[in-house]
């Protein structure tokens, strides 16, 4: 009823028009944004604009590589994390013998240029090895970089406690200086891994005080003290296991 009242008042007006040259206030658009017309042109604009990226992707790619593909679409995704852009135009390609791969663009699709194309768009290698069911990395990682010439406290091997929360402490034990993920900028290093008791592995981010310190254990009388080094060498080792 609703679809067929908007339309009956805007029929009226128009015949209100014929009949009288005058034409009254158009009746109200009860669905908004999503019949307008400027809408439907932009949606119209962009399809197009995703075909030519895609026809312009696979122009770059020689032809024994294109012909490991399946298909080839395109995207624009909304990154809800504000240190990258609005919108990021997403090429996905699946491959005919190889699992489904795909890269990015920092941009809207229609301000993909050659140049963009040229810069985020991976290599032929990576794509042809793709394209044999290799795993291979795309944007490559960074350099890994030189870790800080500074003195740590703890050895590796060391039994340590962990703030794990604001007033949270887990214990375990270090085994590994100058931490790194994979997609760390270069030069970026975690002070230690710690793998916890509990059978996790975390890092420290800085060695600090209130971040990492030496495991406290209650001796007889109630008196607290440091693990020893060697205890600590040797529980460490069993919890490796």
């Amino acid at each position: 009823c609703f679809f067929i009242s908007f339309f009956l008042a805007q029929a009226r007006a128009h015949q209100d028009f014929a009949t009288t040259g005058k034409r009254k206030a158009p009746a109200m658009n009860p669905f908004g944004r999503f019949m307008d017309p400027e809408a439907a042109k932009k949606k119209e604009m962009k399809k197009q604009h995703m075909h030519k990226l895609k026809q312009r992707f696979q122009e770059a790619v020689p032809a024994h590589i294109v012909d490991m593909f399946e298909d080839v679409s395109v995207s624009e995704i909304i990154c809800g994390d504000p240190e990258c852009s609005p919108v990021d135009t997403i090429v996905r390609i699946v491959y005919k013998d190889a699992p489904i791969k795909s890269f990015g663009f920092p941009m809207e699709v229609e301000d993909v240029t050659d140049e963009a194309l040229k810069e985020f768009m991976p290599t032929d290698d990576v794509l042809e090895g793709w394209g044999r069911g290799e795993d291979l990395e795309w944007p490559p990682l960074p350099d890994e970089g030189e870790p800080p010439d500074v003195e740590l406290r703890f050895e590796i091997g060391k039994r340590v406690e962990c703030r794990v929360g604001a007033n949270k402490w887990a214990a375990g034990i270090v085994v590994k200086h100058w931490y790194r993920e994979p997609g760390w900028p270069t030069n970026h290093f975690a002070p230690y891994q710690i793998a916890l008791d509990n059978g996790k592995k975390i890092f420290a981010p800085k060695d600090d005080a209130q971040v990492i310190r030496a495991e406290v254990v209650e001796e007889e009388g109630g008196e607290e003290s440091e693990m020893p080094a060697s205890k600590a060498g040797a529980e460490g080792a069993a919890e490796k296991k």
